[in-house]
């Protein structure tokens, strides 16, 4: 005879108007979260069951269990088999999260008004300005021109994806129906250690592959696991607008550690923060820069992980872009126990994939497959199966044979259409085999010609930024991003950063043409005398393309 449900009565937490729809697992958990935090649950209060919670919402039951799964992980609930669920004094657990020790979340509005300025300031947003997205949005499935991240999606062949995902749902393939284990298909798992294997040298076994469905997923786990409640990690600065952000979120303490010509600067980073827990970096295909760090700084990495008992965290985001013979030999292959490898295949496939890996050390499998289990993803298992054939039958290999010869005459024309005629004032980062491209702005912002760049009327200029020449490029149809929203602590580190990875000759040649024409008007209208380019000259080391 089954129990009759019971519990308190939890009010659905409504999307604002317009919003996009939230996934199930996500309004489940903000509704409980949102009453525990509110004061509408209190401890002790007994929870309906995840069968009559899903009846009351019309929700998938997968999805409560999930909602329900995290905030016991988070030490906010507990089930007791055959009792109920019930609210729990807020106190440590043994996954307990890291955000457990970051002050409470703001309550009033004056608490988040102060909050949102705070932010804005650590951003660089001064009170009263409009705020500007750092991070380029797409407004529409294709990104427009000079999108940062881009890759080609006309050269990737759908056909061949299509009859793979087809085969997934064949009758042969009906246990995929299923659903795969949260460490991922084990076809996958195989391929993907054979793949890491092949482009970056990195000996693995399938079992140490754990499947995530994008790079945050993979982070989550790591910070969770490693980091210690309230730690620090060193971080590459710039990076990724939005990925300081996500780790602090996550409860970690991020350290910003600049690049010079050799790449990761470890004794600055033991400078700043002689503390720290985890560093995370990409090694041969940085973004925005584009620097490598040299076989000597990673051997200064590793002693510091070894002899402190550190961990070290290498991104593998097109690196396969880069031939075999310029790549520096990966952090993962010269230690094995110490050092973790991050990976996706959505820069060398396509963005929507939502599939990416770790490389986990032998003797922590147990624990990050344990993890996974309760925080992991259920990416589809249909997608797995057609992407462990895709690797394993040599399409991946193919796809990445074209995007190198794609990326390489599409890199000629930047060299030759920009590049080449930059005025003195710019200076460009040198072009690798991945389709970014960063330009440091020096004289352009500030006098007449940053005037002449945001409109601003002759009697009323002030010093521009590369914000304001985002704003007036986009005016022209050519979206770029600004490098100083890349950086969270330095500050004057104005220039644009572009991509070429998917657009026809003639549009790119046009684009390319208009950002030229932009660039030689500002120079020549710039006075005489202003500081030459932030950062400093960059000699690269060695040829990077």
């Amino acid at each position: 005879m089954s129990k009759p449900a019971s519990g308190v009565f939890i009010q659905p937490v409504q999307d604002e108007a317009g919003a996009r729809p939230r996934p199930q697992r996500a309004r489940v958990y903000r509704a409980i979260r949102h009453a525990i935090d509110g004061g509408a649950l209190a401890v002790g209060d007994r929870l309906p069951s995840a069968r009559q919670l899903a009846m009351d919402w019309g929700l998938a039951r997968g999805a409560v269990d999930e909602a329900f799964a995290q905030l016991q992980l988070e030490g906010l609930i507990r089930r007791r088999v055959g009792d109920g669920t019930y609210v729990e004094p807020r106190r440590a657990g043994p996954w307990r999260s890291a955000r457990a020790a970051t002050p409470p979340p703001p309550r009033g509005p004056s608490d988040l008004a102060h909050h949102v300025l705070a932010q804005a300031a650590r951003m660089g947003l001064a009170p009263g300005t409009a705020p500007m997205r750092l991070e380029c949005a797409f407004t529409s499935q294709r990104p427009p021109p000079l999108h940062p991240r881009a890759i080609d999606i006309d050269g990737f062949p759908l056909a061949l994806w299509r009859r793979l995902l087809a085969a997934a749902a064949s009758e042969r393939q009906r246990p995929l129906l299923g659903g795969a284990p949260a460490t991922g298909l084990p076809a996958l798992r195989e391929a993907v250690a054979r793949h890491v294997g092949v482009m970056r040298g990195v000996p693995c076994r399938a079992e140490q592959v754990l499947v995530v469905a994008s790079p945050a997923e993979g982070l989550n786990l790591l910070v969770r696991l490693l980091m210690p409640p309230g730690g620090s990690m060193w971080v590459e600065e710039p990076t990724h607008p939005t990925l300081p952000s996500l780790l602090e979120s996550l409860g970690a303490r991020v350290t910003a550690v600049p690049l010079d010509a050799q790449g990761f600067d470890v004794a600055e980073a033991r400078r700043r923060d002689p503390g720290a827990t985890l560093a995370y970096l990409h090694p041969l295909g940085h973004y925005p820069l584009g620097r490598r760090t040299t076989a000597a700084r990673g051997d200064e990495l590793l002693e510091w992980a070894r002899r402190e008992g550190r961990w070290i965290v290498e991104g593998h985001f097109n690196d396969e872009l880069w031939p075999r013979e310029v790549q520096p030999p990966a952090l993962a292959r010269r230690d094995r126990e110490r050092v973790f490898l991050l990976g996706t295949f959505e820069s060398v496939m396509f963005p929507s994939l939502r599939l990416g890996y770790l490389v986990v050390p032998q003797a922590l499998v147990g624990a990050f497959a344990e993890a996974i289990t309760l925080w992991g993803p259920r990416a589809p298992a249909a997608t797995q199966w057609a992407l462990a054939e895709f690797i394993d039958r040599g399409h991946l290999l193919e796809r990445i044979l074209a995007l190198r010869e794609r990326y390489a005459g599409s890199r000629r024309r930047v060299q030759q259409l920009l590049i080449d005629r930059l005025p003195p004032a710019v200076r460009a980062e040198p072009l690798t085999p991945v389709p970014t491209v960063c330009l440091h702005l020096g004289t352009l912002v500030g006098g007449s010609a940053a005037a002449s760049a945001s409109g601003t009327p002759a009697d009323h200029r002030r010093p521009a930024t590369d914000i304001d020449w985002l704003r007036r490029l986009r005016s022209h149809g050519l979206v770029l991003e600004p490098l100083s929203g890349m950086h969270w602590v330095r500050r004057g580190a104005d220039g644009l950063v572009f991509g070429y990875g998917d657009w026809s000759d003639a549009a790119l040649e046009a684009a390319l043409r208009r950002l030229c024409r932009e660039l030689t008007a500002a120079a020549a209208a710039a006075p005489a005398g202003l500081a030459a380019a932030a950062g400093g000259p960059y000699h690269p080391v060695g040829e990077n393309a």
